[in-house]
């Protein structure tokens, strides 16, 4: 027998209904920890942004929907933003239960993928996690002269190149993918 997770997957109003709260508890636990993270009391953010701490208290509470520019308003106020990622329906359920990571449904349509460029310059990874410029020699004619990645690294991001991703192209590492 199935359990009662499974049942209710089923159908199509209870996958949906399960969609919705994942998205629920993934949009507060991202408010929580903006608030844990900059230090600030719920007072504090009620005062940021021009509102009663019991206004403030119900969003953090998850009483009622909250607009994205609410949230984007809220966590703003706590320096932060949000980065969201489209996965296929049921995945994290899946990937919960094979205790792995959520698998994006796409690559990540922002990071441009390498493409040659006149100026033989190469976007590459400090240790401090900024990106930095490195003269590159020109090559041949006939050629790929350089290529660039346009993207910025940030280490604790698994969508984002790791250094295992980098190979060492003489003193600077290149990013490959």
């Amino acid at each position: 027998m199935r359990n009662l997770y499974d049942r209710f997957a089923a159908t199509v109003r209870g996958a949906r209904a399960l969609a919705a709260a994942r998205l629920r508890h993934e949009v507060l636990a991202t408010l929580h920890q903006a608030l844990q993270l900059c230090g600030l009391s719920q007072s504090e953010v009620a005062e940021e942004l021009g509102l009663r701490r019991s206004a403030v208290n119900q969003v953090f509470r998850g009483d009622g929907n909250v607009r994205i520019n609410t949230l984007a308003d809220y966590l703003h106020a706590m320096g932060f933003e949000a980065d969201v990622r489209l996965v296929r329906a049921g995945e994290p359920r899946s990937a919960t239960v094979q205790q792995r990571a959520v698998r994006p449904a796409t690559r990540d349509w922002r990071v441009r993928v390498p493409q040659a460029t006149a100026s033989g310059v190469f976007l590459t990874r400090e240790s401090e996690g900024r990106p930095i410029f490195v003269e590159w020699n020109s090559t041949p004619i006939g050629t790929t002269n350089g290529i660039r990645l346009v993207a910025e690294v940030h280490p604790v991001d698994p969508r984002v190149p790791s250094p295992e991703t980098y190979i060492s192209l003489g003193t600077a590492p290149l990013v490959t993918t």
